[in-house]
């Protein structure tokens, strides 16, 4: 059972990204870095995007380390729009096991998160925000920034329809 709580984590140096666990069936380390709009894996060619150049630029953090981190995510976690905008910006369709993959220069890890550290994002700026992704900001070692995949997929693609 996944509790309401249950988060994966990507780690920056000043920015913990946290992503609802029930999105990503599993993350894995790459030996290499890929920007590649498809990737192999277990003989299957996945749509790929990679996320961690936006969240660097965008949210002004690096990498602690010198990592290439695919998260497998499964496409009917997202609406259909949202699918077939992900295979004609990655020119890949989704595989038999309906899965493709989010990669980020990070470290990743699973946390339970206290959720009464999460806080709303200001009014001003939360439809800009929410555009992104972001939906919640906590404080605790460093800043924890809870995101949305899909609204951060659409960013990152350039549609946010």
């Amino acid at each position: 059972m996944v509790a309401i709580n249950h988060f994966t984590c990507l780690s920056y140096n000043t920015i913990d990204f946290l992503i609802h666990s029930k999105y990503v069936l599993f993350g894995i380390h790459l030996p290499d870095k890929v920007n590649d709009a498809h990737i192999t894996f277990e003989n299957e060619v996945l749509p790929h995007i990679n996320l961690g150049p936006f969240l660097e630029e965008h949210f002004v953090c690096k990498s602690i380390h010198d990592c290439n981190i695919m998260l497998v995510m499964k496409k009917n976690d997202f609406d259909t729009s949202l699918q077939k905008k992900i295979v004609h910006y990655t020119g890949t369709d989704f595989p038999a096991s309906g899965t493709f993959a989010l990669s980020v220069n990070s470290d990743i890890a699973t946390k339970e998160i206290d959720l009464s550290i999460l806080k709303l994002i200001p009014k001003g700026i939360r439809e800009k925000q929410k555009k992104c992704g972001v939906h919640a900001i906590g404080f605790a070692k460093q800043r924890m920034i809870l995101i949305t995949p899909d609204n951060l997929i659409r960013t990152v693609i350039g549609v946010n329809s």
